[in-house]
């Protein structure tokens, strides 16, 4: 969602400057968005607390200026302990916005809570305020039950005139926030006093510790605040002192409008009397105008928000000098980045082991990418908070905001007010008008990653004459799995070598040798990944964690109960089991020998290993045989083919590839063709034109002899698994034992399009689950947002 800089000039009160600025906040502040772009990230986490030996799973939707984010290709994730040390990093490719992952908590894990840090290494140049935080429950019996001793709460309060500033002889609107030392929303009421003791009004929370009040500043006067906190003590605070020369704002509820006041005091500055009306969000400037207030002190108008995009928008007032007066943070809620989906329930079985079977319906036709967790419905509730106040709110604002999920329930007009004042209470904290006016853009330290998984590497000790007699280094890299896949990298005059864009998961095996030379003792081979990897020994500081005990008894229970049946399990011997497997056809044979991860998913197959039918290169032999794939001079270097308006992609040997190689392939070399229709997710920009995987007799006969070749361990991204869910329908060993999965359902990677916009999704009920719980999240290719939160009983 893209929107346009909105200029007005109102002629009732406005009037633009004579003279043309040397350069006005709009263009620095464009300037500084350009340079150095704004990337958030929300994650969605299948449950809320777990217990060790459970599998924690995660998916992350990033976007910049409310667009899927293009700026990063890898993602990372760290889990902090309640005494803030790192307990796992893990890094994840990011695919059309989106990255996924898990970790397993480990058995020996003793802590009550984990908290979770998500960001990219482009977010790592600012403030970690803007990392994506969560901490979620962990249910140990290793965890110290000894109760801790009784702390009554003490309560704090910051008093914040609207705007920046209490004027003498103005109007004043000024908002408080109480909270404990915890950080937490507390209650207070109190009065306002003059330092004569006289009672000026009165004040209580109304929201979350938050609360406004009006009153006159008077010159020479200073007042204070009079207030009670839950338990009854006395407190007292000196309100912030009222300038005697300034410009105040305020700013008036309101939907499809925001009227707003600005006031100045007779005697300012002449530059003062020439106010730029400025209002931007996410870096780009929505709204300007400039105020004239030379023979008037004050003046009203109003800002056309419903042209706006929703999410926090900052208005703030400069100066002729282009000085910063006033600032006010405010919520546009325009409802236009819901995306237009919906849960319908075909079968609701909360019996053991009952069948239940969904649909979800997208009626945009544009391509969402969404994800779906089903837990039970007593151990897991609501969240505090989710993608909508995530990636709309609380990622632009300073301070902790009390369940943020809260202010997206419903449209009232009481809740937007409660939100106003969040907005009147906490600040912007992307950067402060200062840096950007003083164009001090910060210095970058750490570029984004604009390549997936690579890997570097290089031959110390190696000739000149070796390297250019050798040419190529020969890789086989081995997987945990034991598939293999080769590779040739030519090696640089400095002895080094590299091959971008590498997708492996876990520990991989790589043996190397020259290509027609040999490597002797003195000449070390060392290589190494382009992955951020935090420091060890990196702490954080765990705040605002309020422990919701609802449902904790039930998962301890569960947890107990499962290890009480793994260690049966283990103890008791089992009887003769007799499997029975199905007979793989040749080209399931075929398959398997060939393709691994992504490569392993359904597609077009064409086994080339006894004759090659026609066609002298790969893309004429494709030629008219798959329906839908468009080829373009299919033999000749210059080739290029489309699926759906989109470009495919080339694999060979799984490693992405270009129509040059394909070209001079010979076909004869060629075992295996694989077509996979769009989207294929095992491209590098989310292969919305599928793609088409080429497999040679000699990148997997290559491989086959490893036997005397030296070898390294190379790590790539964090190992992932798949999320098990058992079908019930079929027989299967090990179906007699209890159920007793907390989390029912994960489905992380589900995919609508106007060709198919209902899935329908199927599984089976636990043991014991007398609710569910369901919550759907995800995002469109416009950046159009779903959250769905439903008790299933």
């Amino acid at each position: 969602m893209k929107y346009k800089i909105l200029f007005l000039v109102t002629v009732l009160f406005l009037s633009i400057l004579g003279k043309t600025q040397s350069i006005g906040p709009d263009s620095l502040l464009a300037r500084w968005t350009a340079q150095q772009p704004i990337e958030k990230v929300y994650v969605q986490f299948d449950n809320k607390r777990y217990a060790p030996g459970q599998t924690i799973w995660f998916k992350a939707y990033l976007t910049s200026l409310q667009l899927p984010s293009t700026l990063s290709k890898n993602f990372y994730l760290d889990f902090h302990d309640a005494n803030g040390k790192l307990v796992e990093h893990i890094s994840a490719p990011i695919v059309s916005g989106v990255a996924l992952g898990n970790w397993v908590v480990p058995d020996k894990f003793s802590g009550e809570t984990v908290t979770v840090l998500g960001y990219t290494n482009w977010m790592r140049n600012f403030d970690s305020a803007f990392y994506f935080k969560r901490t979620l429950t962990i249910l140990s019996s290793l965890t110290n039950t000894q109760k801790s001793a009784t702390v009554l709460p003490t309560t704090t309060v910051q008093f914040l005139p609207e705007g920046g500033n209490a004027i003498t002889g103005i109007p004043c609107n000024m908002a408080f926030k109480a909270v404990n030392q915890n950080g937490l929303p507390a209650s207070i009421s109190g009065t306002i006093k003059n330092k004569a003791g006289e009672e000026i009004t009165n004040f209580s929370s109304s929201h979350h510790g938050m609360g406004t009040f009006q009153y006159l500043p008077q010159t020479g006067e200073t007042y204070t605040a009079y207030w009670n906190d839950q338990l009854g003590n006395d407190h007292q605070t000196l309100l912030p002192a009222a300038e005697p020369v300034g410009v105040n704002l305020i700013l008036h509820p309101g939907s499809l409008e925001r009227n707003f006041e600005i006031n100045r005091s007779a005697e300012v500055p002449e530059a003062w009397k020439k106010i730029t009306v400025l209002v931007q969000a996410n870096g780009e400037v929505l709204f300007k105008a400039v105020a004239n207030l030379s023979t008037k002190t004050a003046i009203r108008s109003k800002i056309p928000v419903m042209q706006f995009p929703s999410g926090v928008a900052q208005l703030t007032l400069f100066d002729a000098n282009n000085k910063p007066l006033c600032e006010r943070l405010f919520f546009v809620n325009n409802e236009e980045y819901r995306l237009n989906a919906f849960v319908k329930t075909d079968t609701l079985n909360l019996e053991k082991r009952g069948k239940n079977v969904f649909e979800i319906t997208v009626d945009d036709s544009t391509l969402s990418n969404l994800s779906l967790s089903i837990t039970d419905g007593n151990v897991n509730g609501a969240v505090d908070d989710n993608i909508l106040s995530s990636l709309l709110l609380t990622s632009d604002i300073k301070g902790h905001v009390h369940h943020p999920a809260y202010y997206f329930t419903s449209d009232a007009d009481s809740l937007a007010k409660q939100l106003d004042l969040v907005m009147l209470t906490n600040g912007w904290r992307r950067y402060s008008w200062s840096t950007v006016l003083e164009e001090k853009l910060p210095k970058l330290k750490y570029l984004a990653d604009s390549a997936y998984l690579s890997l570097y590497g290089k031959i110390d000790g190696l000739s000149e004459s070796k390297i250019k007699k050798a040419e190529l280094m020969n890789m086989i890299l081995q997987s945990k799995d034991s598939s293999k896949s080769m590779i040739f990298l030519p090696i640089q005059p400095d002895g080094t070598f590299s091959q971008p864009n590498v997708i492996l998961y876990d520990t991989t095996r790589i043996f190397y040798k020259l290509n027609a030379a040999t490597l002797w003792a003195k000449n070390k081979v060392s290589i190494w990944n382009n992955l951020y990897t935090p420091d060890k020994n990196r702490m954080i500081t765990n705040t605002h964690f309020n422990i919701d005990t609802a449902g904790n008894g039930i998962l301890k229970f569960i947890a107990a109960e499962a290890k009480r049946l793994e260690q049966l399990k283990l103890e008791t011997t089992l009887k003769e089991v007799v499997v029975k497997s199905k007979i793989k056809t040749p080209m399931q044979e075929l398959d398997q020998k060939y393709a691994s991860g992504l490569f392993s998913n359904d597609g077009i197959q064409f086994d080339l290993t006894q004759a090659n039918e026609g066609g002298n290169t790969v893309l004429g032999y494709l030629q008219s045989r798959v329906a839908g794939l468009l080829i373009n001079n299919p033999n000749s270097p210059d080739a290029s083919a489309t699926w759906r308006g989109s470009r495919t992609d080339f694999f060979l040997n799984e490693f992405q590839s270009d129509a040059q190689q394909i070209f001079n392939i010979n076909m004869n070399d060629v075992a295996y063709i694989k077509v996979f229709r769009p989207p294929f997710f095992g491209s590098f920009g989310g292969g919305a034109g599928g793609a088409i995987a080429i497999y040679t007799k000699k990148g997997v006969d290559a491989t086959k002899s490893i036997k005397g070749l030296d070898y390294l361990e190379w790590m790539g991204y964090s190992p992932r698994k798949e999320f098990y869910s058992p079908n019930y329908a079929e027989q299967q060993v090990g179906f007699n034992t209890a159920d007793l999965r907390n989390t029912l359902l994960w489905m992380p990677w589900i995919n609508t399009s106007i060709n198919n916009q209902t899935i329908k999704v199927q599984f089976y009920n636990n043991d014991f689950s007398k609710s569910l719980h369901l919550v759907l999240e995800g995002m469109d290719n416009e950046g159009k947002l779903v959250h769905i939160s439903k008790l299933l009983q």
